[in-house]
């Protein structure tokens, strides 16, 4: 038994592959009854708090921000943003808004809505203070709103931005500037791969205008493109002038920010990350933040599943009711040392490369042989199905990996089958406990805090 440990962290990330309502419970549950959950001006903090490389600005965060667009009560357009307090503050009520999507049988329903008269309250100022734009003339700014990629100098001036950001707005969009301009010094010093071979004069000239677009993007004072600020790509405020929403509502969106990339658009490169609305099929990542830290000074990334599992699995060892006798044929994934069966899977498919039982002893059996296989789909995915092995396997083995990562054959031009070593074993296993799956994992809540706990104690040892 290890004793119970709570992490010191004050503010953490919690990331739920099936969606918002479970990320929110991990997150609230962290946060505790008086704590809150994370709005975009805690992310800006957290960013100014840290560097390019850490958390903050590497992984991509939902906030309890969120955008309001609709019609005011004397019909002016108008973009509505409010950090944590209105219709879109609770579980509920995002989970009302989004459901114009996801109870839509139809399947023609996009984004997310609140009744009209909720607009109004919001533009009236009833949840307290909120940011109001006139979208129509903020769309008179830029040739493409919502899709182009700003400037620092555009940053700076733009409304929707800055009631985005938050408070902290200006500093955060200089400091990204200075982060920019550094990475364009070092990347004007950099040849990428050339991809012109056949054509050194074209790859001379090619180099020439890259590194000269870096030194002048790099030099002081100068004016990177830095934040792309989007709509909902599946909810988008354009039409061919405006889009406007259904009679008696308003969209609404919470609102996001991805991690940082190195963006190639319209001839440039640059270092960006975007600002944009949330739709409600993303994986979701809310932050929980407990009582008496207003200031965020950092974000804990939270539980990996993965990495918890391949680091704790004899910690989520569970027993099973009824052992197998035999496990027929099995695909292999080891961790560290250790091998394991995959938790099988079904027909033509990627391997699930989940742990299942330990093997306790494993041989070789023969060398490595091709196995070939007609592509399923995209040919970026290895897809095929176990009984196709099963039929090349010598008749001891009852079991398999791949030594090498697949490859794909063409023909003119098109790809047709992979192919890949696969080295045939023959194993022992304990099939009196299985590994707990990474779903099970996932909806654990406790079980991943003690995890976490117990790593950090290990750290502070």
């Amino acid at each position: 038994m290890h004793k119970k440990k709570k992490l010191s962290a004050p503010t953490m990330a919690f990331y739920h592959e099936d969606g918002l309502p479970p990320a929110w419970k991990q997150a609230a549950k962290f946060a505790g009854e008086k704590g809150r959950l994370g709005v975009m001006p805690d992310v800006i903090a957290a960013r100014l708090g840290t560097k390019p490389g850490e958390s903050p600005w590497e992984t991509y965060s939902t906030t309890l921000t969120a955008e309001y667009y609709g019609l005011s009560k004397s019909g002016k357009l108008l973009l509505i943003v409010a950090h944590g307090i209105g219709p879109m503050s609770t579980l509920d009520g995002i989970t009302c808004a989004y459901s114009w999507e996801f109870k839509d049988k139809s399947h023609s329903h996009r984004g997310g809505r609140i009744e009209q008269e909720e607009f109004w309250k919001m533009e009236a100022g009833h949840y307290g203070y909120v940011d109001v734009i006139d979208y129509e003339a903020y769309c008179k700014r830029y040739q493409y709103p919502f899709i182009q990629i700003l400037r620092t100098s555009e940053a700076l001036t733009d409304p929707v931005l800055k009631a985005r950001l938050g408070p902290q707005a200006e500093s955060y969009i200089l400091a990204h500037s200075e982060y920019a301009r550094a990475w364009h010094r070092e990347q004007a010093g950099l040849d990428p791969e050339n991809r012109y071979q056949q054509d050194p004069d074209n790859w001379a000239r090619y180099l020439d205008r890259r590194r000269g677009q870096h030194e002048e993007a790099g030099a002081e004072n100068s004016d990177p493109f830095i934040l792309k600020l989007g709509d909902a790509a599946n909810c988008s405020y354009l039409g061919e002038n405006c889009r406007l929403p259904e009679k008696g509502s308003a969209f609404a969106h919470l609102i996001s920010t991805g991690a940082l990339c190195h963006c190639h658009h319209e001839g440039h490169e640059s270092l960006t990350l975007d600002i944009d609305c949330h739709e409600w099929w993303n994986g979701v990542r809310l932050i929980g933040i407990k009582a008496g830290n207003s200031v965020i000074s950092n974000i804990h990334q939270g539980p990996d599943v993965r990495r918890l599992l391949h680091n704790h699995w004899r910690d989520l060892l569970m027993s099973v009711a009824q052992p197998l006798t035999s496990i027929g044929f099995r695909h292999l994934v080891r961790i560290g040392d250790q091998w394991f069966t995959d938790f099988p899977k079904q027909g033509a498919s990627l391997d699930t490369c989940e742990p299942e039982y330990v093997v306790t002893s494993q041989r070789e059996v023969g060398q490595p042989v091709l196995f070939r296989t007609e592509i399923a789909g995209y040919h970026g995915l290895f897809k095929y199905g176990i009984k196709d092995v099963d039929a090349i396997a010598p008749p001891e083995a009852n079991a398999y990996f791949f030594v090498d990562d697949p490859a794909v054959e063409w023909n003119d031009g098109s790809p047709t089958h992979h192919f890949a070593q696969v080295q045939f074993m023959c194993v022992e296993t304990d099939t009196t406990k299985r590994v707990m799956r990474s779903n099970e994992l996932r909806h654990d809540y406790d079980r991943m805090m003690e995890l976490l706990a117990r790593e950090e104690e290990r750290e502070e040892a």
